[in-house]
């Protein structure tokens, strides 16, 4: 496992990375390999320093003596490139990798999916147009999606915040492999995506679109379901939660099961003052087919009895909310969302530098967890680690720079110190991904859970 850490941070491959992107054309002061290095393990500090700090710190960790205007000549559509296909190449080596964390026979894969947006300077509206109106002019949106089996990351990409969840969901199919099942918002999960999934014999578990209407067939004939008798016959007989098979789209192409789950009264009533509230906001009453939905939950799945049960069904789209914590991460953490008034170039390479560095620390802290897991039955908190991870970010840097020999000696010590000070602790209330994947699937016990909750 230390060589693939040691492969990480290869100066020969680093270097034929930064001749392939032009980011190196001839033999100058700043090679390729010192660049990544200072802008990866700086990647926190370029929110705030000026070019004269990056230009002394340059010279005094690398020997390297460049003007500002130098250096920021260096930060160039070429460089961009360079970080950017560096990623690239680190997230093949993790995929590569054919350890699997956790043994499930339901599903090879999770795969959830969500994006991440935060403010840029408005002078790059042209480049990152942000949502108009009152909202800002310019923002980004970072897409990422991981496997919640082995920790892989399958996508991650820097886009304009108008590059909307729904369009992506199609530029990202050929991820899906069969037999994955995939948990996305409802942002992703329009009917062109979800045959999508099927085509490439994924599966799918998705919320059902507050508008969509749903069919079934009934003798000779197909009927839309009525959700208001539907809620009012669960009251009447006290039932919880039904299931149905249904179709989706008005040529009744795609069968899925439906699951229907009968909300609290104080839970319906509560969902029903948001619905009144933002109703009110934007002017329109609420339809009878609105508040008949509000006393439901409903999801749809792709996935037969024995992979997903209605039991089951809930609880495992609430893994989902995972990869909201993930962001929670970046940005109390790793502060991916400040950053200052600077060129597009510039923008760009901390951006990419700053996911470079997560996708270590992210790879990093899913094999401690699965150490902690097999050797001693514990669950990593992902928070608490990636902390010490940050705070001590010249550690990691040895490390990775440092060759086998020193990926081992890290490995082991932040084991040990994982034992320590980043175990998970539960709390009464609420449930965590290690509850809800041995609850829900067929998970053997020698692989691991990690939750990014504190």
């Amino acid at each position: 496992m230390e060589e693939q850490f040691d492969n990480h941070f290869n100066r020969e491959e680093i270097e034929l990375l930064a001749r392939q992107s032009k980011f190196v054309q001839r033999k100058g002061k700043l090679d390729g390999f010192s660049f990544l290095s200072l802008i990866v393990f700086n990647s926190d500090c370029l929110a705030y320093e000026s070019l004269n700090d990056l230009g002394t710190k340059l010279e005094l960790d690398y020997d390297i003596d460049m003007t500002k205007q130098a250096l920021n000549d260096r930060f160039n559509k070429y460089a961009v490139q360079f970080l950017k296909t560096s990623l690239e190449k680190l997230m093949h080596k993790q995929l590569s990798v054919s350890d699997s964390l956790i043994q499930c026979t339901e599903f090879k894969r999770i795969l959830i999916k969500d994006s991440v947006c935060f403010q840029i300077d408005e002078s790059m509206a042209d480049s990152f147009p942000g949502s108009g109106g009152s909202g800002s002019r310019a923002n980004v949106r970072i897409q990422l999606e991981y496997d919640l089996l082995t920790g892989k990351v399958v996508d991650l990409s820097l886009n304009a915040f108008n590059d909307q969840d729904a369009v992506n969901s199609m530029l990202t199919l050929d991820v899906v492999n069969e037999g994955d099942l995939i948990v996305r918002d409802l942002a992703y999960m329009h009917l062109e995506a979800l045959n999508g999934f099927l085509a490439r014999l994924g599966h799918f578990l998705s919320r059902l679109q507050t508008n969509r209407k749903v069919y079934q067939q009934q003798d000779d004939k197909v009927i839309e379901l009525d959700f208001a008798k539907i809620a009012q016959g669960m009251r009447k007989f006290s039932v919880q939660k039904i299931e149905e098979t249904v179709y989706l789209g008005t040529d009744f192409a795609l069968q899925v099961r439906l699951f229907i789950y009968l909300l609290p009264k104080a839970v319906y009533q509560e969902r029903m003052r948001k619905l009144n509230r933002n109703a009110k906001k934007q002017g329109r009453q609420l339809t009878a087919e609105s508040k008949a939905r509000a006393q439901l939950t409903l999801f749809i799945t792709s996935a037969p009895k024995e992979k997903i049960s209605i039991d089951t069904a809930w609880k495992v789209y609430t893994l989902r909310w995972q990869i909201e914590l993930t962001f929670k991460v970046w940005k109390s953490i790793w502060k991916i969302d400040k950053v200052k008034k600077v060129k597009q170039e510039r923008l760009e390479c901390y951006i990419w530098a700053k996911l470079f560095i997560i996708v270590i620390s992210w790879h990093v802290l899913w094999f401690i967890s699965k150490m902690l897991r097999q050797l001693y039955g514990e669950n990593l908190s992902f928070y608490k680690a990636m902390k010490t991870i940050v705070f001590y970010i010249d550690r990691l840097k040895q490390m990775i720079t440092g060759g086998t020999v020193a990926a081992g000696k890290y490995l082991a010590e932040f084991l040990l110190l994982s034992r320590k000070r980043h175990l998970l602790e539960k709390k009464k209330s609420g449930n965590y991904s290690p509850e809800i994947l041995f609850g829900a699937f067929t998970v053997s016990n020698t692989g691991m859970v990690v939750s990014v909750e504190g």
